[in-house]
């Protein structure tokens, strides 16, 4: 119930497959000036991920901050098989280097769980940028049957490097998002760049979603909900409405669909610029 109670999940790892309900919104702006201005250490890294849950029951933290040049960085930076549900993050302003997002930075499943790890009915809100690779506006990098459903991020996304999504910056392996929108602004400075994710691959499916934001990229595969969608993947039910801007392979739905993918009842109606 307090920001105290957070801090103490982040300093004991060994009590990260453990099961957490949130009884009150919790205020985080004090955050900002931890560890030296770093910010908030994330739960779950890459020696221990959080394997337990987490049950929001629709409260917010408000004003998370981290500042770090590290990856795996967001509330959560590296869960696998975990459960996260009914939470909001709030004006969030999240730096970091590779796999970052508001909420998690890294979605698996590396033991091999039958439904992977899940989220569902969270959103975030503010600001998120990414130094590396993988960087979205609720997830950085959403892979190995893992599903993310019934999501929102309003958050302004940034990355410098490859799959910048306003949602999620790479669907991958099996992985699903389901009933999910963005509206936030995205911006990457290389390939894979989409309004909802940077790229879907792998045979994994987009449904019932859709993006309002402005998307730009200045490298190869921009679009307008997904950079690219690949593999034997599916995009369904879905559109974009934003503004498209890029240097090769642009899209208003998808910036580059190949390899037995499909893509159906879906519409875009942003201007779409290949510059």
């Amino acid at each position: 119930s307090t920001l105290n109670h957070l801090y103490w999940i982040t300093q004991n790892s060994s009590e990260w497959d453990k099961h957490y309900i949130q009884t009150a919104n919790i205020d985080a702006f004090s955050t900002s000036g931890w560890d030296s201005d770093k910010g908030f250490s994330p739960i779950g890294n890459n020696s221990t991920q959080f394997t337990g849950s987490y049950d929001g029951d629709g409260y917010t933290i408000n004003g998370l901050t981290i500042a770090r040049s590290t990856s795996r960085i967001g509330l959560f930076g590296y869960i696998d098989g975990a459960i996260i549900q009914d939470l909001g993050v709030t004006n969030v302003n999240i730096t970091g280097w590779h796999y970052v997002g508001a909420l998690v930075g890294i979605v698996d499943n590396i033991n091999g769980e039958i439904d992977g790890s899940t989220i569902s009915n969270c959103y975030s809100t503010g600001s998120v940028e990414g130094t590396g690779r993988y960087v979205g506006g609720l997830a950085g990098w959403v892979r190995d049957t893992s599903t993310v459903s019934n999501c929102y991020s309003t958050s302004s996304v940034e990355g410098t490097d490859r799959h910048v999504g306003g949602l999620a910056g790479l669907v991958q392996d099996n992985s699903t998002v389901s009933n999910c929108y963005s509206t936030g602004s995205v911006e990457g400075n290389s390939s894979y760049v989409g309004g909802l994710a940077g790229e879907v691959k792998n045979n994994s499916t987009i449904s019932n979603c859709y993006s309002t934001g402005t998307v730009t990229g200045t490298n190869n595969f921009t679009g307008g909900l997904a950079g690219s969608v690949r593999d034997t993947s599916t995009v369904s039910n879905c559109y974009s409405t934003g503004t498209v801007t890029g240097n090769h392979y642009v899209g208003g739905l998808a910036g580059y669909i190949v390899i037995l993918s499909t893509v159906s009842n879906c519409y875009s109606t942003g201007t779409v610029t290949r510059t």
